[in-house]
């Protein structure tokens, strides 16, 4: 307790009652883990001290003021957690402080202006009307920092050329798309945007398309995985559930990270998740492994004093769940690529289920399913021709 106020004290010694929340919610984990956090990191002392010479109550802004990104998300899961801060969407907060670093790299103030609005008026906006209790995930977030990317690319060519977004002509957006990567479509629904409020010629591109069968693993190499996962109890449980939900049901890691202990039903016989509308049963031995997961899951986060995280996967920080790019990271240890592992495993269960019950089933919308199941219909036939051009090089 004398630690966490002597770091928390103003030059006077004393600790402000506008930090009485900040003060309660570092009590509430074991003392010697709050001692350790606080004293490793020179760092962390200084988020303190800047607190201490504050003024007003602690909110997410002042937190973004006065420290990092990295120091800051273990204080404020401490502080949402222990009730101090009110939950936020942080992949939201996150993308809107990179859209201002990044939206500052465009040379031209103007255009720099004319990209700051569309971004808040467009993929922000539509992020921000998500139903209520949705929170931005990691992958929407990448979209649209994909698609900000090539604008910025797009307007910092022009500028090298002598040219705007005011003068420049198809010609030169032809060019440019055909020197880059297939991802430099992506400014297509900006520069609709930009022709339709009158900031640019008539101006388009082709749409972004994704080979959905593009890059997808072997059968014979997915059910290997499989195998290894259910035979090996070597790896961790986590491992091993993420691992199977992905390669069997093809959940995104996204998905995977939030699901908590009411996504599963357990009558003691048949263990269902619910990972769509309808609860799906889950194969033996799946069923026992999630079951090993609810009664021993453990993150690196400190145990909070009356707080019992739900999440089936834990996170390093209190009361949030394990970062999908973390999981990714962990199965590509194990040799699983999540993208062309789960497209194996979408293209499977798309050759096998109809579409509205692959989409109720699996969480997936009717028309991801219909594209599935579009790509699907030619699959065997590819499939084959695979196999037996492999087995011929043999």
């Amino acid at each position: 307790m004398r630690s966490v106020d002597e770091v928390l004290a103003d030059s006077q010694g004393r600790v402000r009652s506008e930090l009485d929340g900040v003060r309660a919610a570092l009590l509430k984990p074991p003392p010697r883990t709050v001692l350790r956090w606080i004293h490793k990191i020179p760092a962390r002392r200084a988020v303190f001290r800047a607190l201490a010479g504050a003024t007003g109550p602690v909110t997410h802004e002042v937190l973004d003021r006065v420290t990092s990104d990295a120091v800051a998300a273990h204080l404020r899961a401490l502080l949402v957690t222990g009730g101090v801060l009110a939950e936020r969407d942080e992949h939201l907060a996150r993308l809107e402080k990179w859209l201002i670093r990044t939206v500052a790299r465009i040379p031209d103030a103007q255009e720099r202006r004319i990209v700051h609005h569309y971004a808040r008026w467009q993929p922000l906006r539509r992020l921000r009307r998500l139903p209520h209790g949705s929170h931005v995930t990691h992958g929407q977030a990448d979209s649209v920092r994909m698609e900000i990317r090539s604008i910025v690319r797009l307007a910092e060519q022009l500028h090298r050329d002598g040219t705007g977004l005011g003068t420049c002509t198809q010609d030169q957006i032809d060019a440019w798309l055909a020197d880059g990567s297939p991802q430099h479509t992506l400014v297509r629904g900006f520069l609709h945007w930009t022709t339709r409020h009158g900031h640019s010629r008539v101006l388009t591109a082709p749409l972004y398309t994704s080979d959905f069968a593009a890059q997808v693993v072997a059968q014979d190499q997915r059910w290997a995985m499989v195998r290894r996962l259910i035979h090996d109890t070597d790896l961790t449980t986590i491992d091993r559930v993420a691992g199977l939900l992905l390669l069997l049901f093809a959940q995104p890691a996204s998905r995977i990270c939030r699901l908590t202990t009411k996504h599963v039903i357990d009558n003691g016989r048949v263990l269902q998740l619910c990972l769509g509308q309808q609860p799906a049963d889950m194969p033996a031995p799946l069923d026992n492994l999630i079951r090993d997961l609810v009664q021993h899951r453990h993150g690196r986060a400190p145990v909070i004093t009356g707080h019992e995280s739900v999440w089936l996967f834990p996170g390093a920080y209190a009361g949030r769940p394990l970062e999908p790019h973390s999981l990714g990271r962990r199965l590509k240890r194990l040799g699983i690529r999540p993208r062309v592992s789960r497209n194996a495993s979408l293209m499977d269960i798309a050759s096998e289920l109809p579409a509205h019950i692959f989409s109720r089933l699996l969480g997936f919308s009717q028309s991801t399913a219909d594209n599935w199941d579009a790509e699907a219909r030619g699959f065997s036939s590819a499939y084959g021709a695979e196999i037996f051009t492999r087995v011929r090089g043999q």
